[in-house]
């Protein structure tokens, strides 16, 4: 097994990891991506692509093929209980709508036009080492020896075991699962839905092709019944919510397995463990109501580059870079989390569906623009 060495080891190749590796690799750093998938591969998200993000986009020279893959433009939302309640209205600005196999395999890709080096199918296994010294990263495949690692591993992994993360060891409260149907998808043009049941919610919008994007957060029960018997979850979720029956009406499930999702523990959980700088999912994973995940894995991917080619320049030590990372991603995240949960009742508990609809709907929008960054705010 023969040692590879370069500047940066990104692991994780999905958004926050292309977006670091492609401004990395673009401010002439050597970089290798670390990705334990193959491109393309479908992933649990609600798939909306929020407006902040372009111009990392573009600078990782995405964007235009993004905009040609014919990306659904979502413009309004609702919010549904299941005894039919409903908010709806526009958002203020609209958002693009993608499957994640799709954007995932375009910004990989992108990143490799930069110069980034991707690594398919591998898998890290251990890593040992400091700033001062560099990092030895072993993997499946080979030994990489760097001078910096970057997590961009996604909200849950062994690794963040390995690193001793408080919140790896929490018992968890929540698990992802999503499908994609198809079928009689217009009713659903332009819009993104949310349906409220008791253990937790699904959303539903079109991606590319006309497709719908079934994403849900749950507690382990409801997610364990999808895992087993997707069919009869729908049923009985549609027997008790007339509002989701009609907006499932003439869409049927694609073929293949309904993906569940490890453990999702929402909140900061911090850009830094130890030495390895983090970045996206990895470094704190935001309510999916928000509609901003995406974009702040691209945003928080491609902040973390400034600061990591400063200390390959010598401009920074390994204290100031650890510093200078913690102030960008602060910068890109803000009060994001803290509004993030400051709704998260009004959402979850379905109290914005009780409430008259002169008042709810501002509520609603008020939480779409602070969950957003500077971009967001002036929407």
């Amino acid at each position: 097994m023969s040692d590879l060495a370069c500047d940066v080891a990104v692991v994780g190749g999905s958004l926050a990891g292309s977006a670091a590796a492609g401004a990395l690799a673009r401010g002439g750093a050597s970089v290798v991506v670390l990705e334990k998938a193959t491109f393309p591969r479908p992933k649990i998200c609600g798939s909306f692509l929020s407006a902040e993000a372009d111009p990392v986009l573009e600078r990782l020279g995405a964007l235009d093929e993004i905009r040609l893959a014919k990306a659904e433009t979502i413009t309004r939302f609702a919010l549904v209980r299941s005894d039919g309640r409903r908010l709806e209205a526009d958002l203020p600005a609209p958002v693009l709508s993608m499957s994640r196999a799709r954007l995932d395999s375009l910004a990989a890709a992108a990143a490799e036009r930069r110069g980034a080096r991707l690594r398919s199918g591998v898998t890290v296994l251990s890593f040992e080492g400091d700033l001062r010294a560099g990092f030895r990263v072993k993997t499946s495949a080979e030994e990489i020896v760097v001078r910096v690692l970057l997590g961009a591993w996604g909200r849950y992994s062994p690794l963040d075991g390995r690193l001793a993360r408080p919140f790896f060891r929490r018992e968890p409260s929540l698990f992802g699962f999503g499908k994609q149907l198809a079928g009689k998808s217009s009713p659903l043009e332009g819009r993104a839905v949310l349906h409220l049941f008791e253990g937790g919610y699904l959303g539903l919008s079109r991606v590319e092709g006309g497709v719908v994007n079934l994403a849900a957060l749950a507690t382990p029960s409801v997610a364990r019944e999808a895992h087993h018997d997707f069919d009869m979850l729908l049923s009985r979720l549609t027997r008790t919510s007339p509002s989701l029956s009609r907006d499932l009406e003439g869409l049927s499930p694609l073929p293949g397995p309904v993906l569940l999702s490890e453990p999702v523990h929402l909140g900061p959980h911090g850009c830094l463990a130890g030495d390895v700088l983090l970045a996206g999912d990895a470094a704190g994973v935001i309510d999916p109501y928000t509609g901003t995940g995406m974009s702040l894995a691209l945003l928080s991917g491609e902040a973390a580059a400034a600061p990591i080619l400063d200390f390959l320049a010598g401009r920074l030590d390994p204290e100031g870079l650890k510093r200078a990372h913690e102030r960008s991603y602060r910068t890109i995240t803000g009060r994001r989390f803290f509004f993030s949960r400051l709704f998260r009742s009004v959402f979850y508990t379905g109290l914005a569906s009780r409430l008259v609809g002169p008042a709810a709907t501002p509520i609603a929008r008020l939480a779409v623009r602070l969950t957003r960054g500077p971009a967001g705010d002036r929407l």
